[in-house]
């Protein structure tokens, strides 16, 4: 399995004064995270795991119409367990609109990161979104959706780190709907997060979908 680090800089940051502060300096030899700066806005965590490729199949034919529906406002702050309806796009003409329950957020161990054989995997601890999806609308290009991209972890009001998944992390798959999934499916599917040891992930916030709910252009939807 190859692993990716990127983490918030505010997290490297903490990393490098803790190390600075240790009785003894690592040497040389020691592992170190392996990090990119792709966005420094926005750094991502990638785990890559070994995974069948599966093959593209025909989605919903629910038509070309515009998709119908009020949606959750965006900037709209909401407690866990409260529910948004969520327009979400991916793709080159992928669109739906979902019903989308922040159910808990759950955290983890740093056992969970060393079996996925990430370095330094003691620094982190892992925080697991748990959500509750169900499509109200879809075009004809609507097939499978994971909230990965869409949904990120808070610490506070700054965005936490994220696990990007090529294929199976047991404590939390962010799979939600298959390539056949229709109007009226519902899946429980799970986003991971990521912070520095001794901090907590206690929110969630959407920035997908349209430019209205951009962290940066927009106002995201946040569950605290």
């Amino acid at each position: 399995m190859n692993v990716k680090l990127a983490l918030p800089a505010a997290l490297l940051a903490v990393l490098s004064l803790s190390a600075c502060g240790d009785d003894e300096s690592p040497s040389a030899s020691d592992p170190t995270p392996e990090t990119t700066s792709e966005t420094p806005s926005e750094p991502e965590t990638e785990l890559e795991t070994e995974t069948e490729e599966t093959e593209e199949t025909e989605g919903t034919d629910s038509g070309d119409a515009p998709l119908s529906g009020d949606v959750t406002a965006p900037g709209t702050e909401l407690s866990i367990g409260d529910t948004a309806i969520l327009p979400v796009t991916y793709g080159t003409n992928g669109q739906a609109t979902l019903e989308v329950t922040v159910t808990g957020i759950e955290e983890g161990t740093s056992a969970d990161l060393e079996a996925a054989k990430v370095k330094n995997a003691a620094d982190y601890t892992p925080f697991y979104i748990q959500m509750e999806m169900k499509i109200l609308d879809a075009n004809d290009d609507f097939g499978s959706y994971g909230p990965g991209s869409d949904f990120d972890g808070l610490t506070g009001s700054s965005k936490a780190g994220s696990l990007i998944v090529f294929g199976d992390f047991e404590p939390c798959n962010d799979d939600a709907f298959e390539y056949d999934s229709k109007v009226g499916d519902t899946a429980t599917t799970c986003v991971p997060a990521l912070t520095t040891k001794g901090s907590v992930v206690d929110g969630v916030q959407f920035s997908g979908g349209t430019d209205e709910y951009d962290q940066f252009d927009g106002k995201p939807v946040v569950w605290k």
